[in-house]
């Protein structure tokens, strides 16, 4: 799973042997570096804002203006790029604007993970407290609090790059993030170069309110506390995740939702815990771990559940047991196939455990040869949003080579382009993609932003599709169709189109290639021919059905929605039938008082078709109470409507108890609710 590898040896004095555990040079197959064009629109940090980055000049001050000067600027590039060097910083680099102002909407690209290095300066007197602790990097979100938290933090991403807090700054904290509905890390590391691994945290998400966001092939090297994560709305999805050196644990959880896969825990001096999830709000789904503690005495559990916990092929070593559950007892093994804490809801009798579908890594491109890039600008599009950039963009897709790009910017479309030929990559760089003129007016026949028809893989990556300038969104359009039967990946993207409860996608009858989601925000999805569909934390916000599963095969990691769907007789969330698959693996269903639910309105409909569902309610209004429903409660009535052989049963709100522990651990997810599992017969 892990390729390539790097072997880190310890020596287990106890047994008097050598004992290698596997840890990633670079999770990605692609290696740590990355190749981009001079003409992408990114910002060069050196070039540009006078950075060194020879690990002996401060650039504190060129790196704090880059960022000063470029968060949240429209229609230009908000990437900064940051070629290999390490670049020595001595206070924290913080996501605000030139007047002082908490923003968000900005990504640090670096060139290659392990030699792109923000370092903290050794030993600074701010950073030795670790009941005090200061950041490196902070990242914040709009119309912030004044700790720069709160729910607006969008399009927040650190690609390719190393995050090092130095020697003898035990009250460090790497990276302090704050990211909302599509935002991120991948390829990160974030490490402790002092020898005794000292740092307070790796990353922390303990701010108001984290998620939801995709962690993905993240290493994290030393720290008292590798992730830190706190709230009740709206969870962080990780998957590839490497923990080591940690000195009191790998991960603390207090009352977030985590959906977690592929983490890899290796302590070197002691068996502290991989996970903690210290409250009975907090669910923590994971899936395929490997937990090992080198030295010393099994003293502990692996995992320490306080909450909910659904754990899935987690192998441990080191340790007393793989779980203690949320009474404080130790489950029985070193190693789960499968645990839930409980309790399954299966109203038609059916398996105790998780479906179990089949998952499938995510495809990975990059051309090296810049001489298979493509720009569309090249090709005639306009990058700022005046002029009908169509023509230019289906030239550049027609041209022959692997990678088309779309240097930073805003271009408007006036019809369908179609994504065929040779075309491996379309790469966004964060530009925005409006859809115009009437070819996108009439609701009722949608036409597509984007049609797939490659006879290759194809990723289509970092872009924001509608919704600026004076588009408040367009009533007949459909981000993308998939008429292929080759892989489509979609990554890192926002899809917004106003008020206008648009279709996201659809494929058609040959649309059978798999499709890979990674980090996208945007509703709803149509699967209305036999497709598998990956997707790796999905985030549906409108007033329609999200998700419509007819006879495919659908697996998400970390799921989030909001508002009610439409028409009231379907499902707000997903719709699956036709013997169509579903997994969710954790994930946040956020209710709110500005959209109530209809009473009769189920969050799940399954009609014949097998599921396993694994998720928490969060419902804000104070007057909500899932014991007293009304016509406009703001808690489904009902959670789950399972129809099978023209027989239906619902699964109740006042149907499900959220697990309760003893003080001084919280007593409840307050008017929310968690379903640790249900199962369709």
């Amino acid at each position: 799973m892990l390729n390539p590898l790097r072997y880190v040896c310890f020596l287990m004095l106890a047994v008097a042997s050598v004992v290698c555990a596997q840890s990633p040079a670079s999770w990605s197959s692609l290696g740590p570096e990355r190749t981009f064009p001079d003409d992408s629109g990114m910002l060069n940090v050196k070039t540009v804002y006078g950075a060194v980055g020879d690990g002996k000049t401060d650039d504190t001050a060129a790196i704090q203006k880059a960022i000063s000067s470029n968060i949240r600027k429209q229609n230009t590039s908000r990437i900064l790029f940051f070629p290999q060097g390490t670049y020595l910083v001595s206070k924290p680099l913080v996501w605000k604007d030139l007047n002082g102002t908490w923003q968000s909407e900005l990504t640090f690209q670096g060139e290659n993970e392990n030699r792109t290095i923000i370092k903290l300066a050794n030993e600074l007197p701010a950073y030795q407290n670790p009941q005090s602790p200061a950041d490196v990097i902070t990242t914040a979100s709009l119309n912030a609090s004044s700790d720069g938290g709160s729910n607006s933090a969008f399009d927040n991403y650190l690609f390719d790059i190393t995050i090092d807090v130095g020697i003898g700054n035990p009250g460090a904290v790497a990276l302090n993030f704050m990211g909302n509905n599509y935002c991120g890390l991948r390829n990160v590391t974030l490490k402790s170069s002092d020898r005794g691994h000292a740092g307070a945290v790796g990353l922390s998400m303990a701010r108001y309110a984290p998620g939801p966001c995709l962690m993905k092939d993240v290493v994290i090297d030393g720290f008292n506390i590798g992730i830190l994560a706190k709230g009740m709305e709206y969870g962080v999805t990780f998957e590839h995740l490497y923990l080591t050196n940690q000195l009191s644990v790998g991960i603390v959880n207090s009352d977030n939702v985590l959906s977690i896969r592929d983490l890899r825990f290796a302590n070197e001096f002691m068996s502290v815990p991989a996970i903690q999830n210290l409250t009975s709000a907090g669910l923590i789904t994971l899936v395929d771990a490997d937990i090992r503690a080198y030295f010393g005495f099994p003293t502990t559990s692996a995992i320490q559940n306080y909450g909910t916990l659904y754990a899935r092929n987690v192998v441990t070593s080191g340790y007393k047991s793989a779980v203690q559950d949320n009474t404080g007892a130790l489950v029985p093994g070193t190693s789960q196939v499968e645990y839930d804490s409980g309790p399954v809801f299966s109203p038609f009798n059916g398996p105790s455990s998780s479906l179990r579908l089949p998952v499938k890594e995510t495809p990975e491109f990059e051309e090296r040869g810049l001489n298979n890039w493509r720009s569309v600008v090249t090709y005639g599009a306009d990058p700022t949003g005046v002029n009908d950039s169509t023509a230019g963009i289906q030239a550049a897709l027609n041209s022959g080579g692997t990678t088309v790009y779309f240097p930073a910017g805003v271009y408007r479309v006036s019809k369908t382009i179609t994504v065929g030929g040779r075309v491996r990559m379309i790469e966004g760089f964060d530009s925005n993609v409006l859809p115009f003129t009437t070819s996108f007016q009439d609701a009722s026949n949608p036409v597509p932003l984007f049609r797939f028809q490659n006879n290759v893989g194809v990723t289509f990556s970092h872009f924001r599709l509608g919704g600026i300038f004076d588009q408040q969104g367009v009533p007949g359009v459909r981000w993308f169709e998939d008429d292929s039967a080759h892989p489509v990946t979609i990554r890192n993207t926002v899809l917004n189109n106003g008020s206008y409860a648009t279709s996201a996608y659809k494929n058609t009858i040959n649309g059978t290639g798999d499709l890979f989601i990674e980090d996208v925000t945007g509703s709803y999805w149509e699967i209305d021919h036999p497709q598998n569909f990956y997707a790796r934390q999905l985030d549906m916000e409108s007033a329609t059905r999200k998700f419509f599963n007819k006879g495919g095969m659908l697996w998400i990691l970390g799921i989030k929605t909001e508002q009610p769907g439409s028409p009231a007789n379907t499902a707000a969330i997903i719709d699956a039938r036709y013997g169509g698959k579903t997994e969710v693996l954790g994930g946040l269903i956020l209710i709110s008082p500005t959209a109530p639910l209809p009473a009769t309105q189920s969050a799940f409909l399954i009609n014949n078709s097998p599921v396993s569902l694994i998720y928490a309610v969060s419902a804000i209004d104070p007057k909500a109470s899932p014991t007293n429903p009304t016509t406009s409660n703001i808690d489904f009535n009902i959670q789950v409507q399972e129809i099978e052989a023209g027989v239906m049963k619902n699964l109740l709100s006042t149907g499900v108890q959220t697990q309760i522990a003893a003080p001084p651990y919280s007593l409840s997810r307050k008017l929310g609710l968690i379903v640790p599992l249900y199962t369709s017969k």
